[in-house]
Order: C-alpha cells, then structure tokens, then sequence
C-alpha cells in the first residue's frame, strides 16, 4: 500500500503554479491524497493549505515596466519539498495507524446531557430540601450513599422513611417537582 500512495504523491510532486487556481488545484489533489494517508485536519494537510500563491503589481515608468509578477516558483518549491518530506516519512517510518476522529457534535450532545442532568437532579433536591428537615434530609442522603444496598432496597427504605415522615412530605415533594418551571426548560 506504500509504494501505491508513494506513487500518488509523486504524480503530485513537481506542479506548475502560475495562478491561485493552479494552487487551488495542485492542493485539492493533494489533500485527497495526505488525508487517506494521514486522516482528516492532520499536520500534513495543514503543512499543503499554508502554501498561499501572491500576486505583485506591476508598476511603470515612461520607458518600461518594472515589477510585477507572483510567487508561483516558490510555491512550487515549497509544494515539492513538502511531497517530498511526505514520501521520505513513508519509506522510514511506513503508514501511520489512524487516529480516531473525534465526533464534536457527540461531545457537545454529551456535555449538554450531562449538565440538563444536574440542573434537573439540583432541582429535585431543592424540592427535597423544601420539604423536609435538615435531620429528613440526612436520613435520605445515608440511604443513598450507602453503597452496599442494592437500588430496589434503597427505593423501598425511602419510600418507608418518607412515609414515615408524614403523608404530605411525599405529596408535597411531588407537587413541587411537577410544578417547577425549570423541568420543562421554562427558567424564571
């Protein structure tokens, strides 16, 4: 698969740029080639972008034209040099493994996620804190944090404590949560 890339790179190797749109041209194909050899947004495909084609103005006097031109040479230069360093990394070091791409919408869905969860796990426990006494309240938290009870057995201790509570501690917890504003992403 080396040699097929190494050749890819060399038809690329020695481009003639007169104009942007050469440049434009001369990149195009060789970012279809770097990103199958080296993924998407690498060093590599950054090093090809930065080549920038420049054209000077032309300015006169009464008996010629001095001035002028572009740069296309030099970013032909740096174009070659650059395939060049591409086909040596190949031939020392072989293909590289791929990276994983990372998924930013994945990321951003993640982070959202996780702070809708604690705003909406801050708004039940102001609802419990709202209703109970601050001695309720530890009650409840060491049933939740005791980490050797299994959830159906936690669920079942605090349903007995809240009973135990008083019949509208529950109720009024319940009526607090339904009726914030905050849980149906209506914030005051």
């Amino acid at each position: 698969m080396i040699e097929k890339y190494i050749q890819a790179l060399r038809a690329i190797e020695k481009p003639t740029i007169a104009s942007n749109h050469d440049l434009q041209s001369w990149q195009a194909k060789a970012i279809n080639i770097v990103t199958r050899i080296y993924g998407d947004n690498s060093k590599q495909e950054e090093q090809i972008k930065e080549i920038k084609f420049r054209s000077y103005a032309s300015f006169g006097t009464h008996n010629g034209v001095y001035g002028g031109g572009n740069n296309g040479k030099l970013c032909e230069k740096h174009a070659n040099e650059i395939i060049q360093g591409f086909m040596a990394d190949l031939e020392t070091f072989g293909i590289p493994k791929p990276k994983q791409r990372e998924n930013n919408n994945a990321i951003n869905i993640s982070v959202n996620q996780s702070q809708n969860q604690t705003v909406n796990v801050n708004i039940i426990w102001g609802s419990i804190k709202d209703e109970l006494t601050g001695k309720q309240l530890k009650e409840i938290e060491e049933i939740i944090n005791d980490r050797k009870d299994e959830p159906e057995s936690k669920k079942k201790r605090i349903s007995d404590k809240l009973k135990g509570f008083g019949a509208d501690v529950a109720s009024n917890i319940i009526a607090g949560l339904l009726t914030n504003p905050a849980i149906y992403g209506v914030y005051l």
